[in-house]
């Protein structure tokens, strides 16, 4: 017995199944009012379902030959890495333990290895570039690590197509603060520098081909795209603009000489421009009226752009090139379909495709030269679909008469009608909510809740105007036009201002507690997940890596090298309002987070416990900013809903014996 199970573990198993009887059954039945009397309350998912589904299956990845599959799933009880030869129709399975969360490849062009950028340590954001040999019998082999570790970043920056051996990889091995560029043969690991960086390179820009073709320098809040001149002799400013601008290259083409941009300079939105770089002549390929384009799909070896993806209120995908208009007809008919091309082979025939709906996703083999789509895999969660619930836009006016948009995801087959609502703050705040399939938005409407999501000024994806609009406005128009989101929510009945938590991370976990300390009798309980307590200290925190991104920090939240920042930062912080805080409170901080340090929130806590306030706290060991690995989640998400259920009255499932397995292994 002792061969199977190590003996301390055998020791306890005792105990632990006495635990385990103890606690099976502790599930709790909704008690707020308006979940009491539903009668249509879905079945109660397990929370393991959510975070730990043993169906679990995605990121498909056809080889550059189209001759071969690559895809992550569960075997046993652990993620492995499944390897299909589709002519022989011959499957390999590869353990994916040695990774810190989950592993995310790409095929080599020599069609049998994997490259992989892999978090180094768990906790930090230092990142390793593996390759995972597949066709190699010793499992001893088949990992080898091909760029520095140790306190490294180390980013995987192209494939080189048509070259089995080469690639390239970008690190801060020489300077923590930037990143030189290296091409690296992975099978003798051989790295020789292509470009050092001076000190102001933000990204280095390589054609569909992997030649150095460019660069982007930082001067001040000035930005340049400088374009390599022919022979290497130096390079050309093709391209300028301020950091009140965002510019992003698609990519360059034809050793540089066309450039294709999303950029919103001189403009609202973020649109598709090809830029000549010899005359600096620009020429608009696509812009649409009402939002930025999110991201382009380029072709994987000339590099020229063919679909335009953007997000309105329900995605939108546009063909770019009409030679493709019929291959891609397929788009036509997916209602509400955020479509994505994950993988293609080199010659575009074959394509791996993923469709996520607001209840999961499903991943095809598409073959474009025949217009087939097969089925690879779809979400666990389809499995109970029919007890999941429909994420539906919503627009409401802000205090300020600014259009604000979001999403309402309201309990299945219950009246809509002063329900216990969870207010669900995005992270950045540079970023936004998205219609898609959120484990953790349907996790809460099955436990009885209704979710808003606000897409607050400042977040991404409206344009410049709306964006700007969050300019010094930390704790202050950001927060206010989530209070509004509340506020439709009451006045529509929808809500009931009794019952109403602020959730969120990061960005998000700021707003819980600017929420709770600056507005206490709006919400009645709080979680702020990995989220700052003092803006000062955040500022002056963040890793040496963002040392050229620092400007945008500066310009919405502040300096704290100008004292008048310093002091309206600090009056924007909640650990200086602590004492104002007046309801309940969880705050789940990673011990190793080196975006928002664990001192933030301990120092919080430790003032919430000295007032004597309501505080739950989970310092998670080796955690980072935000958890990946399933026992964490598992965790994160029992709390949640106990905690919830608690002040709102929602559902809780109790025990899940899945937390016995997190605890044994």
């Amino acid at each position: 017995m002792k061969d199977l199970i190590p003996f301390a573990l055998y020791m306890k198993i005792p105990s632990l199944l006495i635990l385990i009887a103890t606690l099976t059954g502790c599930a709790t039945s909704a008690v707020h009012p308006s979940l009491k009397t539903a009668t249509g309350l879905p079945e109660l998912i397990p929370v393991h379902d959510f975070v730990a589904n043993r169906g679990s299956n995605f990121n498909y990845q056809i080889s550059p030959d189209g001759k071969k599959l690559a895809w992550i799933a569960v075997k046993g009880v652990s993620l492995h890495i499944y390897i299909k030869n589709l002519e022989n129709n011959t499957l390999r399975t590869i353990p994916a333990g040695m990774f810190h969360g989950v592993p995310d490849f790409v095929w080599a062009q020599d069609n049998r290895h994997l490259i992989c950028n892999t978090l180094n340590e768990s906790g930090t954001e230092n990142t390793l570039v593996v390759t995972i040999d597949t066709e190699q019998a010793d499992e001893n082999k088949i990992y080898t690590i091909i760029s520095p570790f140790g306190g490294v970043k180390s980013l995987l920056v192209h494939q080189i197509p048509n070259d089995a051996v080469h690639l390239l990889i970008s690190n801060n091995q020489r300077d923590k603060t930037v990143f030189d560029l290296y091409r690296v043969n992975i099978d003798n690991k051989e790295q020789t520098l292509i470009a050092q960086n001076p000190g102001n390179v933000t990204q280095w820009l390589t054609s569909p081909q992997g030649e150095l073709t460019g660069r982007i320098v930082k001067q001040a809040n000035n930005y340049s795209l400088e374009i390599i001149q022919q022979g290497g002799k130096g390079y050309k400013s093709v391209y300028q603009w301020t950091s009140d601008d965002n510019v992003s290259v698609v990519g360059t083409l034809d050793k540089g000489s066309r450039v294709y941009l999303l950029s919103n300079k001189g403009r609202d939105r973020k649109a598709l421009i090809e830029l000549a770089a010899d005359s600096g002549m620009e020429k608009l390929i696509y812009a649409d009226p009402t939002v930025d384009i999110s991201r382009v799909y380029t072709h994987p070896v000339t590099g020229e752009p063919l679909i335009a993806f953007l997000d309105p209120d329900y995605p939108k995908a546009v063909v770019l090139d009409h030679t493709l208009d019929a291959a891609f007809g397929f788009m036509k008919n997916q209602a509400h379909a955020n479509f994505d091309i994950v993988s293609s082979d080199n010659p575009f025939h074959h394509l791996t495709i993923n469709m996520n709906s607001d209840k999961g996703y499903e991943y095809y083999l598409y073959d474009l030269e025949h217009n087939h789509l097969e089925l690879l895999g779809s979400s666990p969660s389809l499995v109970y679909k029919d007890s999941l619930t429909d994420t539906k836009p919503i627009e409401i006016m802000s205090r300020d008469h600014i259009p604000l948009h979001g999403y309402l995801t309201l309990p299945k087959d219950v009246p809509a009608h002063r329900l216990p609502m969870v207010l669900w703050v995005h992270g950045g705040p540079w970023g936004r909510v998205l219609w898609h399939y959120d484990s953790e938005i349907q996790f809460l409407a099955n436990r009885g809740y209704a979710v808003m999501q606000i897409n607050f000024r400042g977040s991404t994806g409206y344009g410049r105007h709306f964006e700007e609009l969050a300019v010094g406005e930390f704790a202050g128009k950001m927060q206010d036009d989530l209070l509004d989101g509340v506020d439709w929510a009451i006045a529509q009945g929808i809500a009931d201002p009794a019952k109403i938590a602020i959730v969120g991370g990061s960005y998000g976990g700021y707003a819980a507690l600017v929420g709770l300390s600056f507005t206490p009798d709006t919400f009645a309980c709080g979680i702020d997940m990995f989220g700052p307590t003092e803006l000062v200290k955040l500022v002056e925190d963040f890793p040496p890596y963002w040392k050229l991104e620092m400007d945008l920090w500066y310009r919405y939240a502040g300096d704290p090298a100008k004292e008048a920042d310093r002091k309206i930062m600090q009056a924007k912080s909640p650990l200086y309002k602590a004492a104002d805080i007046t309801k309940p409170l969880m705050v789940i901080q990673g011990e190793d987070d080196v975006r928002v340090r664990k001192e933030q929130s301990i120092e919080m806590v430790d003032k919430l416990k000295q007032y004597n306030k309501n505080v739950d706290f989970w310092l998670v060991p080796g955690a980072g900013h935000g958890l990946s690995d399933w026992p964490l989640k598992l965790t994160q998400f029992r709390k949640t809903e106990d905690f919830l259920a608690g002040c709102l009255g929602g559902r809780s499932s109790g025990f899940d014996y899945y937390q016995l397995g997190s605890w044994l292994f």
